[in-house]
């Protein structure tokens, strides 16, 4: 029987090599590209049965591509896989412009792919014994993903000036995603689950920096400044394995304003993180007394008390004296607050603020804390 034919289009090169060899070795012809423009005579060349696609490129519209690809009538039954993506706007998006169908995100991306492959095509379960071997990374890819991690950190580092520029270069911040998403991708097949949280928290706030522009401020800019500093500090075995879940962790919103309150905590679910509200400092201070709570959103304009004289109060606190505590200030004031303002606290995001933004912070606080010993 002649073996099923896919064409796979990722932009990294690393990744592509990767899913091109598990591909084969599950019993497919794979041919591959890095752009859509050689996907696309390979489409044509090649008459694959099936096309796996990634959502980002750096220099291709995957969305024009999609859109004419179904404008021939050749291609109009093919199947079309979006690989796996927690991107979920920018999934929609190729759903919408004719993709048939987008992979699961799960923890093993590698069995995504494969399993939802052969499905497509009709092919049989693999056995066990086959599946075991083929949907893990061996130590060579593990090996090569942190070999490549600070490269990948630093190329991004070189985007800021751009990103930071008045007005900003786009073609710089599309860059950063475009690093950022590969990146996310790569670490999303090892085994540390806040690497991952992390990571793909950053690809989504970069993608809606890309889509919306006004929302890239000096918030946004420092949190992903925060983040590559991060990353370049955690990005080997043996700082990884020390970093807990934190989904185990609880947090604590404080803010008057019930949309907000829903807002942050859409943000934090967003991440995987559990969420408690406050929207009061009486509230506030009866909640920190009576339960723990890992990391605090304060918001600064509270009644009664602002969140200034709050935090001093939080920190009289025994069991709160060193969790992490991030204000939620107004852009307006934003950098006199940042400056002035934080004794006591530990950071700041600025109003009005973006979803991926929020979780991002949590994550690295959480992260954060967890090695201040070490």
């Amino acid at each position: 029987m002649t073996p099923k034919r896919v064409l796979l289009a990722i932009d990294d090169k690393l990744l592509l090599k990767l899913y091109q060899d598990k591909l084969t070795a599950s019993g497919l012809t794979v041919f591959s590209a890095r752009d859509l423009g050689r996907a696309a005579q390979l489409l044509a060349e090649k008459k694959p049965d099936v096309v796996l696609i990634d959502v980002v490129y750096q220099e291709s519209d995957p969305i024009e591509f999609l859109q004419a690809i179904r404008t021939e009538p050749a291609n109009a039954q093919i199947p079309i896989l979006i690989l796996p993506t927690v991107l979920g706007q920018a999934a929609h998006d190729a759903i919408q412009a004719g993709a048939t169908h987008v992979i699961h995100y799960t923890s093993e991306p590698i069995a995504s792919v494969i399993d939802a492959t052969r499905h497509t095509l009709g092919m049989p379960i693999l056995p066990a014994n086959a599946a075991t071997q083929l949907f893990k990374v061996d130590d060579f890819w593990v090996e090569t993903i942190f070999a490549n991690a600070l490269d990948s950190i630093n190329r991004m580092r070189h985007c800021l000036p751009g990103v930071a520029a008045k007005p900003a270069e786009l073609p710089a911040l599309h860059e950063m995603w475009n690093l950022a998403h590969a990146f996310a991708q790569k670490v999303a097949l090892l085994p540390y689950k806040p690497f991952t949280q992390i990571t793909s928290a950053l690809d989504m706030l970069l993608f809606d920096l890309n889509q919306t522009h006004d929302q890239l401020n000096a918030s946004t800019i420092n949190t992903v400044c925060q983040t590559l500093d991060f990353l370049a500090g955690i990005s080997t075995p043996g700082c990884l394995s020390s970093l807990p879940d934190p989904g185990a962790a609880t947090l604590l919103v404080v803010d008057d304003e019930e949309g907000a309150r829903q807002f942050i905590g859409a943000a934090l679910d967003l991440v995987g993180l559990k969420s408690e509200c406050a929207e009061h400092p009486r509230h506030a201070i009866e909640k920190l007394n009576n339960g723990s709570f890992d990391l605090i959103f304060l918001d600064v304009g509270l009644p009664e008390m602002n969140g200034f004289d709050l935090c001093g109060k939080v920190r009289a606190i025994e069991k709160y004296k060193d969790t992490p505590i991030v204000f939620i200030t107004g852009m307006a004031t934003f950098l006199n607050k940042a400056k002035a303002s934080l004794s006591g606290g530990n950071d700041f995001v600025g109003k009005p603020f973006n979803l991926a933004e929020l979780g991002l912070k949590a994550l690295l606080w959480l992260c954060r804390r967890q090695l201040q010993p070490a």
